[in-house]
Order: C-alpha cells, then structure tokens, then sequence
C-alpha cells in the first residue's frame, strides 16, 4: 500500500516527497523515487539503501536531506548525487555507516551544504578522507567529533560567503581526543569566507589543532566567536590579525575571560571594526573591563550593542547603560545602544 501512494504521489506529478520510517530498516523505495522529473525537494530519515538503481534520475531536484541514512558502500556519492544535476542545498546529518567512506561530495551546482556527525566516542572511527569539493557553495555549517583517526576534512569552496562552524573533540575515558588531529585543512579551505561562526567548542578545537597556522581571511568581514578563556589569549588575537577588512565582530562568552595581570585580547592597531556587540553580559566588572579595552583599541569603532544575560533585572541594565556610557573610547563616532 505504501508503495501504491508513492507511485500514486509521483505519477501526479509531486514536487516534494518525505519519506520516514522509525525503525532502521532495510527497505526498497520504489524505483520511480530515483527517476522522478517532478521532485524539487526530497527528505528520506532513518532508511537503510542496499541498492540506489544505476538508472537513477532527478533532474528537478533542488534540496536533498538525509537524516541517518545508511547506503550501502559508495552509492551516494557515485551514483546519487551524480544524478542530480540541479541540486542547489544539501542537507547530511545523524549518524552513517562507515562502510560508504572515502567521504567525497563532489558538486558545481550545490550552493547550501550542511553537514552534521554524530560520532562522539572514541572508537566510532569513520573515514581515511573527507573531502568537499564545492566551488559554489556560499552557506555552509560543520558539525563534527574530532580526535584520534577521526579525519578534518579538506575543502574547496572557492565561493564561500557564510559558514559554521561546530567542531567538538572525541572523548575517550572522559577525557578530549586531541591526537592525531589537525583540522588545518579544513580552516584553509574557508578561507575565502565573508562570515565566520565559530561556537565555543570549535574555537577549542583550532586553538589545540591548526597545526598548519591561520590562513589569511581578506574577505572576512563579520566574526561571530565565543570562547572560554583560552580562546581569548590565543585565537581571537591571531584571527583579528589574520582579517584585515573585518567590519562586524560579535564576542559570547567574555564572563569566562578573567582579567588577572592585566591580560586583554591584543587588538591590531589598523583594525578597521566599527561594529561590536557583546552577547549574553553577565554583569561582571571584568567583562566592563574588557570592553574599556576594546573602545580604547578600536579607532573605527561606530557601534556598541551589548545584550544582557535574561537573568540580570532591570536596576543591574540600568546601572550597565551608565557604565557603558561612563567608559572612554578612541572613536569620536560611538554609538552605544
């Protein structure tokens, strides 16, 4: 019966198809799924494909999503994904056997690329090779375990525009996986990025394991970062320096960053940044203190927007918008909202 509403779907010209099941099944999707002229988008979630027809065809597909899918040896990437010519925004997450590694996608059409692992012990070792060679793609977002012989994978996406990054070390005995890692590759292939998003855990990740060092980010102009402390010593510095036309910076996470010894993040002295705004302020003089030193160090600087933790009332915002106000500042152009 399933099958008859598939085929009932498609022979009425359907232009997007979910399929779904909730148990790990080997099934047969019928085979007009693969040869489909109307599909504009497809979603298939939990299915196991022992087989993807030779035949197969879609040449009006436009987004593909696979929720933990399991094909069986190389049949994604060298006969799915080859068969459709018009694909444009890729979606890969959940966990995927190892057994359809070396990882290559390989598209001039896809424009949107997400992909999403969820390997997170020791152990669960994927791949020898990931590779993503996309010259087209302008919105892009990783999330990845690391660690061990868990593989960083290399890029080429010469048009890049946007990309996140979530990268997280394997844990092995409760403790990170940094060996063996070097996610050098990776960076450089983004090199050509206008926005950058890095969480707290992928700065973690670059500042243990870029082994090769930074690229140089001349597009880069807006930098969303959020760190512990370590990431404020060691990796924001170096980004800042290797951006030299980075307009927009947005910092969360600045409580963690103590200010013993007089130890701030070392701003370029030409930084052309006339955005900043500080997410989730917690209220702690220390974090007032570094952003003293940011307005102190940033000539260009137009705009502050600080955003208060929900938990702060409203006598603790208004005595932050008089501080604010109160700190001085190299940029005759300050705004502070």
């Amino acid at each position: 019966n399933i099958d008859r509403w598939i085929c009932y779907a498609l022979e009425h010209g359907v232009s997007e198809l979910h399929l779904c099941t909730y148990l790990f099944w080997s099934i047969s999707i019928p085979s007009k799924v693969f040869t489909s002229t109307t599909l504009v988008k497809l979603s298939l979630r939990f299915l196991n494909l022992l087989r993807v027809p030779s035949d197969t065809c879609l040449p009006a597909l436009k987004v593909l999503n696979l929720d933990s899918m399991w094909f069986e040896g190389n049949q994604f990437f060298d006969v799915f994904l080859p068969a459709c010519p018009a694909l444009e925004d890729l979606t890969i997450q959940g966990y995927t056997s190892s057994r359809i590694f070396p990882y290559v996608i390989s598209s001039k059409t896809i424009k949107k690329l997400s992909v999403s692992y969820s390997c997170y012990r020791y152990g669960d070792d994927f791949s020898s090779k990931i590779l993503f060679d996309t010259p087209n793609v302008v919105d892009f977002y990783y999330f990845s375990y690391l660690g061990g012989k868990s593989p960083s994978p290399q890029c080429r996406m010469d048009s890049l525009a946007k990309a996140k990054l979530n990268l997280c070390f394997l844990r092995r005995n409760g403790a990170d996986m940094q060996s063996g890692t070097d996610v050098t590759d990776l960076i450089g292939g983004i090199r050509n990025v206008k926005t950058l998003h890095l969480t707290s855990s992928s700065v973690e990740v670059i500042s243990a394991c870029c082994k090769g060092g930074l690229p140089v980010f001349n597009n880069l102009v807006d930098l969303v970062f959020s760190s512990k402390e370590q990431g404020w010593k060691s990796l924001l510095p170096c980004l800042l320096r290797r951006s030299p036309n980075l307009k927009t910076l947005v910092l969360s996470g600045l409580d963690y960053f103590s200010c013993r010894r007089h130890r701030f993040t070392w701003i370029p002295r030409n930084n052309q940044i006339n955005m900043l705004r500080i997410m989730k302020f917690q209220g702690y003089k220390s974090e007032l203190k570094h952003i003293r030193h940011f307005l102190l160090k940033m000539e260009c600087l137009e705009v502050l927007q600080v955003y208060v933790a929900a938990s702060m009332d409203g006598p603790k915002k208004k005595q932050l918008k008089e501080d604010l106000l109160e700190l001085p500042t190299a940029s005759s152009k300050l705004k502070i909202q």
